[in-house]
């Protein structure tokens, strides 16, 4: 019985290309092709998270560089064996989007997240 998800032949590509990244960002963090290869492959992920945290605003297209930079200088604490590039890279920009909607006293935070509000 096969319980992996089966990916298309261009998601396996991504996949490889974004591990790639992370090990050369593991070694350079400063590796500019790496950082945009990285971009290439994993930057829907991080607009995501943007969006889900500040909307379609300036702001959340500003904190997808914020993202970027976060996950980008985190890469060395990417270990491929435990967790899959897709995911670590969404929990990185998860934790880094929380904390600046923190850092911003809530600015945006309205357009992010809603709360359920009883009627």
């Amino acid at each position: 019985m096969i319980n992996q998800r089966q990916f298309s032949s261009e998601e396996n590509k991504n996949i490889v290309r974004a591990k790639d990244a992370l090990g050369q960002l593991k070694v350079n963090p400063r590796d500019s092709v790496a950082v945009m290869e990285f971009y290439e492959t994993c930057g829907r992920e991080l607009q995501e998270v943007a969006v889900r945290y500040f909307g379609k605003s300036q702001l959340g297209k500003k904190a997808v560089l914020n993202l970027l930079v976060a996950v980008v200088s985190r890469a060395r604490s990417y270990d491929p064996q435990s967790m899959n590039a897709a995911e670590w890279v969404s929990d990185c920009a998860d934790a880094e989007a929380r904390r600046l909607r923190e850092a911003l006293g809530g600015a945006g935070g309205s357009r992010g997240r809603r709360t359920r509000r009883a009627v």
